[in-house]
């Protein structure tokens, strides 16, 4: 039953996520954060490039989801873009830090929970020493990065850079195998 159930939060996942924009996201301002959403698309599908025939995690092919890349591509526009215009539309900038971390953990544990769900359902696989611990780290450097692309893009992406040559050398990705 449950997986029947959380099967379908594929479908419903990117609807709740437009609905929660419309609703949360400072649509007067979306050019304000219009660069952090593609800088988001940017890495996911740069990190999607690089694992390409090394998969770290796979998502389940269904009737919604073709294949890895269709579902990737969705994920980048209909999860990522929302994700971004709310947590930033919200985001307590004036605020103590211990504040911000707060708010920032809060968005880590949604998310953390949402891939839980998908992971128990068996609608996503993981591969080559990745689980749903690096995962869960993974979620924290996104939230981290967004926030700080929308401040200081340059440290953004070294961070970025950073985070996906220890992902390489960690994980033993077969760079040299690359097209």
């Amino acid at each position: 039953m449950l997986h029947t159930i959380v099967s379908y939060v594929r479908l419903f996942l990117p609807i709740f996520y437009a609905i929660g924009a419309w609703k949360f996201g400072d649509w007067r301002h979306w050019k304000k954060y219009y660069p952090t959403i593609l800088f988001i698309i940017s890495v996911d599908f740069f990190i999607s490039i690089i694992m390409y025939r090394y998969p770290l995690w796979t998502f389940r092919k269904s009737f919604f989801n073709p294949n890895h890349t269709i579902f990737d591509f969705i994920v980048a526009f209909t999860f990522f873009a929302p994700i971004v215009l709310i947590f930033l539309s919200r985001y307590p900038y004036k605020s103590m830090w211990y504040k911000q971390v707060l708010y920032i953990s809060a968005w880590v544990i949604f998310e953390v929970f949402i891939e839980a769900m998908i992971f128990s359902a068996k609608l996503i696989t993981y591969h080559n020493g990745w689980n749903f611990w690096w995962s869960s780290v993974v979620w924290v450097f996104l939230f981290f990065g967004v926030r700080l692309h929308h401040t200081r893009p340059l440290w953004a992406w070294l961070v970025c850079f950073v985070c996906t040559a220890f992902l390489i050398i960690y994980f033993h990705i077969p760079i040299t195998k690359f097209r």
